[in-house]
């Protein structure tokens, strides 16, 4: 009973001393979204004295009369030094249908233009806070970075892969070349042996060559021939 009670007086003591965040820590800068763009970017101010690590806000995107639209909140871990401006990305709104932030570029024709509205939520959260689940958490963010990176090692897996497959084809073709040499100076078949090189093996074409050596009835005839 006593430890319940203790941590109702605890409970009532942080909230009663720990300041509620005020909205005008953080300001709205400005926000980009052509008609093309797959991500929006926000640019944030901190008016505090103190870095900003994190960060939870509410965007409420409006039509052009005002009306809203939609809206969506979202936390992101980022870093701001007292009295500078950050930029940070967040999903385009209605990116499939081409919708554009109306101070940012439009699509040839025209396309569905939007206002924002920016409302800060929290900042500086504890770790167990900043880590809730969000339909767009902090996680996306290294997600994003990761499918950059991964971007980046398929392109040299395959380049690798191509390499690969060429040398291949280099060693192989110049097998054949070699069971054709090989044939030629033992005075054999080049068509032949190549032919066989390619049902069962140049590389056991080449040792049986080296082992059958030169066409002896070949050298006969040569010899008689020239005596």
């Amino acid at each position: 009973m006593k430890r319940y009670l203790l941590t109702i007086v605890l409970t009532l003591f942080v909230a009663l001393t720990v300041p509620a965040v005020n909205s005008n820590d953080i300001s709205f800068v400005s926000y980009e979204q052509g008609w093309l763009d797959s991500k929006g970017t926000l640019a944030l101010k901190n008016n505090t004295t103190e870095e900003i690590y994190n960060v939870k806000f509410l965007i409420t995107y409006l039509d052009m009369s005002g009306k809203e639209l939609d809206y969506e909140e979202y936390e992101r871990r980022i870093t701001i030094a007292p009295g500078m401006t950050k930029k940070l990305d967040i999903p385009a709104y209605e990116h499939s249908r081409n919708y554009h932030y109306y101070k940012s570029e439009n699509m040839p024709g025209g396309s569905p233009s939007f206002k924002i509205k920016f409302e800060l939520k929290d900042y500086n959260m504890v770790q167990s806070e900043a880590n809730e689940d969000d339909d767009y958490s902090v996680l996306d963010d290294y997600n994003y970075k990761d499918k950059d990176y991964g971007s980046e090692y398929s392109a040299t897996y395959m380049i690798i892969a191509i390499i690969a497959v060429l040398f291949f084809i280099g060693i192989s073709v110049g097998l054949y070349v070699l069971v054709a040499i090989m044939a030629q100076k033992r005075h054999r078949s080049v068509v032949l042996w190549v032919l066989l090189s390619i049902i069962a093996s140049p590389l056991l074409i080449i040792i049986i060559l080296l082992v059958v050596g030169n066409d002896n009835k070949y050298i006969d005839n040569f010899d008689n021939t020239h005596h």
